[in-house]
């Protein structure tokens, strides 16, 4: 659940005491259910392409070394 307080604009996952803010300490807070993104974003193509350079890279130099 999110609190989020109505004085000091506090969001957060934990309440205070007795449901009060945990910043202020106020009582006008209300909750509301946290939505969770259905869906996580795909990383962008030029990542997986950097991704797969620095891995081959890495076993190719690895290999290498241990040829030699």
């Amino acid at each position: 659940m999110r609190y989020t307080c109505r004085d000091c604009s506090y969001s957060g996952q934990k309440s205070g005491p007795g449901g009060a803010c945990a910043a202020c300490g106020s009582f006008n807070v209300s909750a509301s259910r946290a939505t969770e993104p259905t869906e996580k974003p795909k990383s962008p193509l030029w990542h997986r392409i950097a991704l797969v350079t620095t891995w081959s890279l890495l076993l190719i130099l690895i290999a290498r070394k241990l040829f030699e």
